[in-house]
């Protein structure tokens, strides 16, 4: 059974800019480059852009499996939707249900929120996380280039999903 930890203090975030580090370098280097990775490590991943998402209405959430640190998440209730920031888990622990269970956790939130809907942005060249988002009823719903500072750009998905059978 998975537990999700809010993370609130400094060693809390610390903790998970650490983890972030870990998953991300393991996933993202390979389909964005070392390089435009690194950046947006430091740009979204490190404590202080923890800290500044945090102060904008996020809420990082630890992923622990029998006392073991093997993910995370991050969401914000916006205007209509729960927005799904991050959604990541360590690759030794894939296969097990896990994600599954994180999105239920995510599903759960949104409504606890009043929200009937989640939005998330992910990586196009992301073949595997895409499948993986609409096995869970995420639609892609447009594509866009985003520019993430330091001269890169990034090809993203916007996909949502609605709760309970519902559309706008």
């Amino acid at each position: 059974m998975l537990e999700f930890i809010n993370a609130k203090t400094h060693t809390d975030i610390e903790t998970v800019s650490a983890l972030a580090i870990e998953i991300m370098q393991e996933h993202y280097d390979p389909i964005v480059g070392k390089e435009i990775n690194a950046h947006m490590l430091a740009k979204y991943q490190s404590v202080e852009g923890i800290c500044e998402e945090i102060k904008d209405g996020a809420e990082y959430f630890f992923v622990r499996a029998d006392g073991a640190n093997v993910g995370f998440l991050a969401i914000a209730p916006k205007d209509g939707f729960m927005y799904l920031s991050k959604f990541y888990l360590a690759k030794k622990y894939r296969g097990n249900g896990y994600s599954r269970d994180m999105m239920t956790f995510v599903k759960a939130r949104a409504e606890k929120c009043g929200l009937n809907k989640i939005t998330l942005n992910v990586n196009a060249d992301n073949g595997n996380t895409v499948s993986v988002y609409r096995r869970f009823g995420f639609e892609i719903v447009e594509e866009i280039y985003r520019d993430v500072g330091g001269g890169y750009c990034v090809h993203d998905y916007v996909m949502q999903c609605y709760l309970k059978n519902s559309q706008e």
